[in-house]
């Protein structure tokens, strides 16, 4: 009888000690896979963070790309603001391009469409286009009409033929003064400028020998008035006597 006793009560602790054995090996699986999922979180939580300085970084290039001043790949010099009276004959004879997104006159000469920053920031990159434009259409002159048209012509152009003008702003459409870095003429004004490119810079004796020319036409126009003047007293005097 004791024998039987002794069996059953081997047999309980083995059934107590297997409990325990799958208690402990449950514990444990659910540790690992506690470890398992923090692992997985703080991958997570550090590709997060990656993507955030890298949203963070590209923000930082963004901005001071924006803030990086712009340079022409150009110099050109401000000659002046001059009148266009919009003849047939006008002082720039070649249309090259317009930007609508800066701006415009509209037919009362009122500016339509006041956006200052916009006009404040692409107005310098206009003014370089234009000028890049017009040196590879060979030309060294170019000017800014109806805020936003870029016009040019040949070097000896007659810019000036219809007198100055008023009539240019620079920034925040303001009145272009003699310090303004850059401006645009308005509806019928062209602000003037050249580009110091050496293909087009004269030299002081081509200067010297235009000078001259221009002299030398001014002089013959003067003796072909007195000519005419005389002519003129010749015939009368003529017409007189025929007369008596």
């Amino acid at each position: 009888m004791k024998l039987i006793w002794l069996l059953l009560l081997a047999f309980c602790l083995v059934i107590v000690q297997c409990k325990d054995n799958k208690a402990a090996d449950a514990d444990a699986d659910a540790d690992e896979s506690e470890s398992n999922d923090e692992a997985e979180d703080a991958a997570e939580s550090g590709d997060a963070g990656d993507e955030d300085a890298d949203a963070a970084e590209d923000a930082e290039k963004a901005d001071a790309a924006e803030e990086k001043e712009f340079v022409c790949n150009l110099k050109f010099k401000r000659i002046g603001c001059y009148a266009d009276k919009g003849k047939k004959d006008k002082p720039l004879v070649s249309f090259m391009e317009s930007d609508a997104e800066i701006g415009g006159m509209d037919k009362r000469g009122k500016i339509k469409g006041e956006n200052t920053g916009k006009f404040n920031s692409e107005l310098p990159k206009f003014a370089c286009k234009c000028a890049n434009d017009a040196l590879n259409g060979g030309n060294a002159i170019f000017g800014l009409q109806n805020l936003a048209e870029c016009w040019s012509g040949p070097d000896d152009s007659k810019y000036d033929k219809d007198g100055s003008s008023e009539d240019c702003v620079t920034f925040d459409f303001q009145k272009c003064a003699s310090d303004s870095e850059v401006c645009a003429g308005k509806k019928h004004a062209n602000f003037m400028y050249y580009i110091d490119a050496p293909e087009h810079t004269k030299t002081q004796d081509e200067i010297n020998t235009e000078l001259a020319e221009d002299a030398k036409k001014a002089e013959d126009a003067k003796k072909k008035g007195k000519e005419s003047k005389k002519s003129k007293k010749k015939k009368s005097k003529k017409a007189k006597k025929s007369k008596n």
